[in-house]
């Protein structure tokens, strides 16, 4: 049985995602920079049809990497209520290289619109008959799911409360196809049902649980946390409003793109199409009696046959044309314009030079479209990144060696790309100085300190101070003493 009948025996109808699948194998195919009824075309070199391949400038993929990159970065920091929470659920971050994990996550999400964050424990000590039984060794798990595996079961308007997560492996050679189902059970907790089954192109063959297998068939959470978090760019999604599917950050730009590529393409042709043309006549084309090999080669596209009736005052005469190489460059400027605007980020964040897109650089001001839309992409991944934190902190705690309260998440996403860090800091000082801001509220949202680090540094700063009183007391006392003695 394939996928759909599998999920069908479980009570759940999959044909939402499976005729989804056509958006995304396009958002996929132009990320990849290679979409077969586009990028292959034929030309007719006068002979016959040859087999064409337009280059591609990879617009796709730049736009979700630099999503990715201005989202989320190594500056981006997560801190909980206390240091100690904060310590260790950064620990678990750091141990799943969440900073990468997420940041490649971003990228693929907006690349089709949809991707998940998925909170696992592995490495705990269960018996045959998968019941947990010991998870001393047991650790936090955080992995990435792109849109083309995940399954919603069931949604409230486009929020998934219930998913599947279907990957594929090779294991010595046989192909085998992982579900992972959260759902809620009767008690309203999560449980996670995992399956295992031999696949042969993706169809399922159904197979027995083997008992050497690795993880829990069925394992209640214990709770109404989900344990996945789903990401999404903030756009509405104008093809289907009813689906729980976000879409992709260049949805609404393939047009742009195909424009992008055909000018690019173009350029890169020009040096070649736009050589001198050698037209040579017949007599001279004909083959050698004694060889039979031709005196030119009919492949190659700078020489031509020439035409019957054509002046022929002699055997062999040139044409040439002016390169336009710069109104092509021109053209591709201004698509690349266009494509930057579309996804968010102004009309002058790319420049094309060199044969390639260049990023511009320098402070985004506050009411730029830019910055409005970095806000507006940020107020979506916070909630996501809390969700997945709750269930890693939540999960940790129940099923691992970790004690960790995340009843108070704070989210720092730096955007010290977009805002000027020295001139705030400059007039966070100044505020300081007048009254108008405390120390503390310096210490925390400038200097990004703790309340344990803004109170020790309260503190040397106060034993400092009455340190140097005392100091300039005495000499003012021992000035007095010698003005007095030598007067």
């Amino acid at each position: 049985m394939n996928l759909q009948q599998f999920f069908r025996s479980k009570g759940y109808d999959i044909s939402e995602k499976l005729n989804w699948d056509k958006h995304l194998d396009l958002w996929e195919s132009w990320y990849k920079g290679k979409v077969r009824k586009f990028h292959n075309y034929y030309i007719y070199n006068g002979q016959k049809r040859v087999k064409r391949e337009k280059k591609s400038l990879q617009g796709a993929k730049k736009v979700c990497e630099d999503w990715a990159d201005l989202l989320y970065n190594e500056k981006v920091k997560i801190s909980l209520g206390k240091d100690n929470d904060t310590k260790q659920i950064n620990e678990i971050l750091n141990k799943n290289n969440a900073t990468v994990l997420i940041n490649q996550g971003i990228e693929r999400s907006f690349e089709l619109g949809t991707g998940a964050l998925v909170v696992s424990i592995q490495d705990m000590e269960i018996d045959e008959d998968k019941n947990i039984i010991n998870v001393t060794n047991a650790r936090p798990k955080l992995e990435f799911v792109e849109g083309k595996k995940i399954y919603p079961l069931t949604w409230e308007r486009t929020e998934i409360k219930e998913c599947a997560f279907v990957t594929y492996k090779i294991i010595k050679g046989i192909n085998y196809i992982y579900i992972s189902m959260h759902v809620i059970n009767e008690q309203g907790n999560y449980e996670i049902q995992n399956y295992k089954f031999k696949a042969q192109n993706k169809n399922i063959i159904v197979s027995p649980m083997e008992k050497e297998d690795e993880f829990v068939s069925k394992f209640d959470t214990k709770n109404n946390i989900p344990w996945f978090s789903i990401i999404k760019p903030n756009i509405c999604n104008n093809i289907d409003s009813d689906t729980p599917f976000g879409i992709s950050i260049y949805a609404n730009s393939i047009d742009v793109l195909k424009e992008l590529d055909d000018a690019y393409n173009e350029l890169g042709n020009e040096p070649v199409l736009g050589r001198r043309r050698t037209f040579i006549s017949e007599e001279m084309m004909a083959y050698d009696s004694g060889n039979e090999t031709l005196t030119f080669d009919p492949e190659d596209i700078s020489i031509y046959r020439m035409p019957k009736g054509f002046n022929k005052d002699s055997m062999i005469q040139h044409d040439s044309s002016d390169l336009r190489t710069d109104k092509l460059q021109e053209t591709v400027q201004f698509q690349l314009n266009i494509l930057s605007s579309k996804v968010g980020f102004g009309q002058e964040r790319y420049k094309f030079n060199g044969g390639a897109i260049q990023t511009a650089t320098g402070v985004i001001s506050e009411n730029s479209d830019m910055f409005r839309t970095i806000k507006k992409h940020e107020q979506v991944l916070d909630c996501s990144l809390k969700t997945m934190i709750i269930a890693l902190a939540y999960a940790s705690s129940t099923f691992a060696n970790y004690n960790i309260d995340a009843s108070t998440i704070v989210i720092d996403f730096d955007d010290s790309i977009i805002e000027d860090k020295g001139a705030e800091q400059i007039r966070a000082q100044t505020e300081v100085s007048n009254g108008t801001r405390s120390k503390k509220s310096y210490m925390r949202n400038i200097r990004n300190m703790t309340d344990k680090e803004i109170e020790t540094e309260l503190q040397e700063i106060q034993e400092e101070k009455q340190s140097n009183q005392e100091s300039f007391g005495f000499q003012i006392e021992e000035w007095y003493k010698c003005k007095k003695k030598y007067k």
